[in-house]
Order: structure tokens, then C-alpha cells, then sequence
């Protein structure tokens, strides 16, 4: 969709131009082919399948680019923090746009409603904390921020069976 709207062929670059690069997240890329991560970086392990028995594989040199614009884009804690706080306090986008992002519709999860690109989720305190989860083979990780972008929370698993963020954001945002 980048590409089409832009008429540039390689999202990426619209990615280090419009965010990566306005917000300084050095941390932060869209790797193309290059499999090793930047340091300092965890390894990353994968079971290769649906539930946490059998053998774990370290997975750490992978090529990200098998998961293209939906998993390509590498990023430290800290950096995915900055960029949702800079989203949801509106410095990346017009109000009408971001309002649009924040016109949900009802999830599979009981707890949470889904816009365009950003997940809704109400805590057991009645906060809400908006922002999205991704993975790839051996990680997975969850950012979250308040709606006016000043308390946010990014955690990442280096085992891609690891489980649910839920008791991390339950902790964090309602002190439980």
C-alpha cells in the first residue's frame, strides 16, 4: 500500500523519511536482506511450532524480509516507546488521519477493539492503552501507549512461544 500510494518501490525508504528519521530512532530500520541484528541485541529462539515442547532453535540470523511490511522493521524498546508516544500526541499525523486510526471495530479479544494499524486495549483498571503486538520466528513484542501518548510500555520475548504480554500491561498500568 506504501509503495502504491508513494510510487516508490521500496517502502522502506518512505519508512526512514517519513518516521526512522524525523522522530531519531536510532535503533530502528527496515533490514532488507541483512540478517545479523544490530548490538546490542538479545538472540532470538523458535520452537517452529505451535506449542512450547519439542526443540528450540536459535533463529537469531534470520532474514527479515520473508515477513516484508508486515514484520521486516527491527527496533529497540526505547524507540518503538518514542514513536508511539510521538503517534498517539499526534507529531506524526494530521488529527483527521490519527482519528481515523482510532476508529475501532471489535476484536477476537474480549478486552481490546482494533483500528487501522492500532490495537485498543482496555485494562482490568479501566485504562486504555493503544498501540499493536508483532512477531517473527524466535521474537515477539508488544508496545503500548496511554491515549495522550505520555506512559508507554514496549516489552519483546526472545522465545516465540513465550505467552501473553497481558500480566506485564496489568503490572505497568494498573500496579497489579
Amino acid at each position: 500500500m506504501i509503495e502504491k500510494a508513494t510510487g516508490n518501490d521500496d517502502y522502506g525508504d518512505e519508512i526512514d523519511r517519513r518516521i526512522i528519521d524525523p522522530l531519531h530512532l536510532t535503533s530502528t530500520s527496515v533490514p532488507t536482506t541483512r540478517v545479523a541484528l544490530p548490538r546490542p541485541s538479545s538472540r532470538a529462539y523458535s520452537k517452529f511450532a505451535q506449542t512450547d515442547t519439542g526443540p528450540t532453535y536459535d533463529v537469531t540470523e534470520l532474514n527479515p524480509r520473508l515477513a516484508y511490511g508486515s514484520g521486516q522493521m527491527v527496533s529497540s524498546s526505547a524507540d518503538l516507546n518514542r514513536f508511539y508516544s510521538a503517534l498517539l500526541r499526534g507529531k506524526l499525523l494530521p488529527p483527521e488521519q490519527l482519528k481515523k486510526m482510532k476508529t475501532t471495530v471489535p476484536s477476537s479479544r474480549e478486552t481490546s477493539r482494533y483500528g487501522l494499524g492500532l490495537v485498543d486495549r482496555e485494562l482490568s483498571c479501566g485504562v486504555h492503552v493503544w498501540g499493536h503486538d508483532g512477531g517473527i520466528s524466535g521474537s515477539n513484542s508488544d508496545a503500548v501507549t496511554t491515549a495522550d501518548g505520555r506512559h508507554s510500555l514496549a516489552v519483546n520475548f526472545n522465545g516465540d512461544w513465550s505467552g501473553s504480554t497481558d500480566a506485564i500491561m496489568e503490572a505497568e498500568f494498573c500496579g497489579r
